[in-house]
């Protein structure tokens, strides 16, 4: 089995987050909180502790952290049966602080627990014209809307070569990076990345870390509409075992009790413990 780390980008809708919602409450008999990470680096984040309605008490927390009583802005959950760890971050990074949170804060959680496979979440919608310059087809005629592309990180010099050529690019050069960087499935939207895109700063920053655990980078993104992305959410948590062998589909969907508040289903919360979500 290989054992996995899942880190969410924040992007357009935040259905990654959304869909480490899903299914880590899904999930919440198998996961358990395993610790909070600095957060130093992004943007600061307190709020309640999530939970599912029928639940007494916060089952993810219970059990490894029981007198836990706030949530932060990077969390990280461990599902032992399935050897899947999930970092849920909830604030983007601050601006310029990228390379400082992957050295500083994954880079060392990924030799900590000698993780093979990192899996990262994303979203874009189509005002997100960085992301539609690197797609084969128009977003709207697409009929497959989650891209999967996979980068060995075997030949490590070759890969970190080909970032570092992307970077040097002119203002006025073509700035897709070959697909052979990050290999996607035939009926995948995104058939390369753009140099301008989170996860091509991301993947760099990582390799050049050069863990020794580290196998695999795959990329997972999915093409969304502003406004209410729960449904996007519930599709790409379904579609995780596809890139996650350990992972089977869910039975059932079960999302946290946040979730009543970020489409408007109720008035707009005016105190702390009403919760955190408009």
């Amino acid at each position: 089995m290989v054992r996995t780390l899942i880190v969410p980008l924040v992007s357009t809708g935040n259905v990654p987050q959304l869909a480490l919602d899903l299914l880590v409450h899904s999930l919440s008999s198998e996961f358990d909180f395993v610790k909070s990470l600095d957060s130093t680096f992004v943007h600061p984040f307190v709020g309640p502790l999530d939970y599912v309605l029928d639940q007494h008490v916060p089952v993810l927390f219970s059990k490894t952290a029981p007198q836990k009583i706030y949530s932060t802005a990077l969390e990280l959950f461990y599902n032992e049966s399935k050897d899947i760890y999930v970092l849920q971050q909830r604030t983007p990074v601050i601006q310029g602080y990228l390379n400082n949170l992957i050295k500083e804060t994954i880079l060392p959680l990924i030799d900590e627990f000698k993780i093979e496979d990192v899996v990262i979440l994303d979203s874009f919608g189509p005002l997100d014209d960085d992301v539609l310059e690197a797609t084969t087809v128009p977003a709207r005629r697409g009929t497959n809307l989650i891209s999967d592309g996979t980068c060995e990180v075997g030949s490590v010099t070759d890969v970190i070569r080909s970032f570092e050529q992307s970077l040097n690019l002119n203002q006025g050069s073509e700035l897709h990076l070959p697909s052979s960087l990050f290999k996607f499935t035939p009926d995948s939207l995104q058939q390369e990345i753009s140099s301008k895109q989170q996860i091509f700063h991301f993947a760099y920053h990582l390799l050049n870390g050069k863990s020794p655990y580290l196998k695999e980078i795959k990329y997972c993104s999915a093409f969304v509409h502003e406004g209410d992305n729960s449904e996007d959410a519930h599709l790409l948590c379904d579609h995780l075992p596809v890139v996650i062998e350990s992972l089977d589909k869910l039975l059932k969907h079960t999302p946290p009790v946040s979730w009543k508040g970020v489409y408007g289903l109720r008035p707009v919360p005016i105190a702390f413990d009403e919760g955190i979500y408009v």
